[in-house]
């Protein structure tokens, strides 16, 4: 399994012979956030599938899913009309419980989450979901965007092998302020430790600010992550916690 991190919650997983993309965001903006550095070049090659966990402008950026011409796009319920009507093909809505095959052996399954799912200012009241990619030998838990809830416990049963090799988790949010349905660090870890993740890997942090606050938000940009590390090895102490720079690969 490798999973290469592109920066915010944009993923490259790829596990079980397939390669998934996760709530691509590869240009140098998404509304009016910016990235911190450019995304990768690679980022552009054609994945199997895109998962797309909710609507908002830093998870469902549309130039970034036309860029990518994937020939499936898991996206939750309220959300796969919008999508096809400004011409992204291969769209199929996914409510938490429901899967989806992607080649001969890996399955995905949406999974809940807490988190406004609305296409701000003007788009569908669609929902947010995260997702459990499951393949022969791997079970990976996509988070999304969430906040805490009680059923974190539940994804390992879920899964068929009853075990979650790796947990990617957000643990920051896009602005100076955390603001509602993320989570912190510590929370972040708390995630980690109710799914009961063999490995975790932090996304959501170190990657976009809005518009002229990249000096503002310096703190917020380089700490979630350590912060997140030591917490994991605090309060899940049989989970493998890795750092990832944008565009760096774990190979597990």
């Amino acid at each position: 399994m490798r999973l290469t991190w592109w920066g915010h919650s944009s993923v490259l997983l790829e596990a079980d012979g397939v390669a998934v993309v996760a709530d691509p965001v590869l240009r140098s903006r998404a509304g009016l956030l910016r990235h911190v550095s450019p995304p990768p070049d690679r980022a552009w090659q054609r994945p199997d599938a895109v998962l797309i966990s909710h609507l908002h402008h830093d998870h469902c950026d549309l130039p970034s899913l036309r860029g990518l011409g994937a020939p499936l796009v898991l996206v939750p319920p309220g959300s796969g009309s919008w999508l096809r009507g400004r011409g992204i093909q291969g769209v199929r809505e996914l409510a938490p419980g429901d899967s989806a095959r992607i080649g001969p052996g890996v399955r995905v399954t949406a999974v809940p989450a807490v988190h406004s799912g609305r296409r701000e200012p003007w788009g569908p009241e669609a929902i947010a979901t995260g997702h459990l990619l499951e393949g022969p030998r791997t079970t990976s838990w996509l988070a999304g965007d969430t906040a805490l809830f009680e059923g974190m416990r539940e994804l390992p049963a879920i899964a068929s092998r009853n075990h979650i090799d790796l947990a990617v988790v957000p643990v920051w949010g896009w602005g100076p302020n955390l603001g509602p349905g993320h989570l912190d660090p510590h929370q972040a870890a708390e995630a980690v430790a109710r799914a009961r993740a063999e490995h975790a890997v932090a996304v959501h942090w170190g990657s976009l600010h809005p518009a002229g606050m990249r000096r503002a938000m310096r703190h917020h940009l380089r700490t979630p992550g350590d912060r997140f590390v030591a917490a994991v090895r605090t309060v899940a102490p049989t989970t493998t916690v890795h750092a990832l720079n944008p565009g760096e690969t774990l190979r597990i």
